[in-house]
């Protein structure tokens, strides 16, 4: 049986929480509602089912919405359930803050029905991304650990996917690794390589034609031999990786900080949210066609992961000697 999502709709004015329930419940959608902070921290604790979208208000008494971010984050389990924050704090700075508490998808009060859809459809993409990425890295593969540098080529959305799964466990947190790292080599396929650009990308999303388009420019003749190279350096103490790709390059400070109308759209904030949450410093460099990212390493921890540490039995020696 298919995956039902399951939505948790947060709002401490019933009337509120009415409007968002009217334009869902006809959505292939598990819908729970709470009233409190609190409230909503216990029924995502309690519930046996994880929720795949949080729809939160930021202002409500008590427990506000920023205060339930910083516990969500707290928790491994529930660190990456996408939020919605709808509200109508919607200035610059209060938009923000609340993306640096981790909402990277945002609402103002009043919004149209097919606003809140749209942005629960994307909510969900971002959710099922994570979910693949996590499913992908059950079995690692610990050969990657002895890379010390290496040259790769990419040419499709999908061989993004798998050498982001790869390169990232090179890395303790390869979950974060590899989501930004997934998110930058498909900026670079699809925006690069193939010129897909921002308004393009909205428009061919809205006609539900996209994944179409990019085949089809795939194996246009001026895009055959175009790839994404990918840099790989283990250094002491950083990874660097840096991804160049064959285009014109685009204009990357719009799209590298977490500027607040990235969070009303249903696409777009993939690079900040690299930035944000995966790379310890992301530099896009030239005319926008190269970013470099580092990620500081921490020793990789063979023990933990069920291989014992071949230096365990000479440390356990030094001990007793």
């Amino acid at each position: 049986m298919k995956h039902r999502p399951n939505i948790l709709l947060v709002d401490d004015d019933p009337s509120n929480r009415d409007v968002l329930w009217e334009i869902l419940r006809e959505e292939p959608y598990r819908l729970v509602q709470a009233a409190t902070g609190q409230a909503a921290l216990d029924i995502i604790q309690q519930s046996t089912s994880a929720f795949d979208v949080i729809v939160l208000d930021r202002m409500m008494p008590g427990m506000d919405g920023l205060e339930i971010m910083a516990r969500l984050k707290q928790n491994e389990k529930f660190r990456w359930i996408p939020v919605i924050m709808a509200t109508a704090a919607g200035t610059p700075e209060e938009i923000c803050e609340g993306m640096e508490a981790g909402v990277f998808f945002y609402l103002i009060k009043p919004f149209e029905a097919d606003t809140l859809v749209r942005m629960v459809r994307a909510a969900l993409d971002d959710r099922q991304k994570w979910q693949g990425i996590r499913q992908s890295l059950i079995a690692p593969v610990y050969s990657v650990q002895f890379l010390q540098s290496g040259q790769f080529y990419i040419r499709t959305m999908e061989e993004a996917y798998s050498l982001a799964i790869f390169l990232a466990q090179a890395c303790e947190e390869s979950e974060r690794v590899a989501f930004g790292l997934n998110e930058i080599l498909c900026n670079a396929v699809e925006h690069g390589n193939l010129g897909i650009g921002f308004d393009e990308k909205t428009r061919l999303q809205a006609h539900d034609i996209w994944e179409n388009e990019i085949e089809r420019r795939l194996a246009l003749p001026e895009n055959m031999s175009k790839t994404v190279a990918v840099q790989f350096e283990r250094g002491q103490e950083t990874l660097a990786l840096t991804i160049t790709d064959q285009g014109a390059g685009f204009n990357w400070q719009k799209y590298e900080m977490l500027h607040p109308e990235r969070g009303f759209e249903s696409h777009g904030r993939g690079i900040a949210m690299a930035k944000a949450l995966s790379f310890q410093k992301m530099e896009y460099q030239g005319q926008g066609n190269q970013v470099r990212c580092l990620v500081t390493l921490k020793p990789y921890r063979l023990v933990q992961a069920g291989i014992p540490n071949a230096n365990a039995g000479d440390q356990e020696q030094g001990r007793r000697s």
